[in-house]
């Protein structure tokens, strides 16, 4: 068994699976604000575009013939799943699955999955807000819901698990 301090016990209970919906609600609360905020205020796409940087009109155009209108909804998506990672971690590790051991090893991992997450969601948003031109609210909300089923599984058996994967 791993050097934490979880027992038997404490895996796959009520109370365990309670915290971590209402950590859940908190990180949905974290990572909506900020990502409402910069998508319907920010317009980071504009941004990115005006700040002077080698290649930045050259993605603009390869951006603009390819039929994008704008990356603002992808942009928004990252700064808000970074707040939301952040607030995740802390939460899940110290109340949700009330580790306090091997620290280094689980940020690692929990970085890994969170980043793939960030990829899978953003592609996403994307592909169906940027791109095709979908409502940005129905997609955000489905895409949320998915990365959360994978990221809770893969939070509880790999990321804060009682073993050495």
């Amino acid at each position: 068994m791993g050097s934490n301090s979880k027992t038997a016990g404490d895996y796959g209970t009520f109370n365990e699976f309670s915290r971590f919906i209402i950590v859940g609600f908190s990180n949905f609360a974290v990572s909506f604000t900020v990502f409402f905020f910069f998508y319907r205020y920010a317009k980071l796409s504009g941004l990115m575009f005006s700040v002077p940087w080698p290649g930045g009109n050259n993605l603009e155009n390869i951006l603009t013939n390819l039929g994008v209108v704008s990356i603002d909804a992808a942009l928004a998506n990252i700064i808000g799943y970074s707040a939301g990672i952040i607030n995740s971690f802390v939460w899940n590790k110290l109340w949700t699955f009330k580790v306090k051991h091997e620290t280094a090893a689980q940020f690692g991992r929990f970085l890994l999955l969170n980043i793939s997450c960030l990829i899978l969601s953003s592609a996403s948003l994307f592909l169906f807000t940027d791109y095709l031109g979908r409502p940005y609210l129905p997609v955000w909300f489905i895409t949320m819901s998915v990365v959360t089923l994978i990221n809770y599984a893969l939070s509880k058996y790999w990321v804060f698990a009682d073993n050495d994967f």
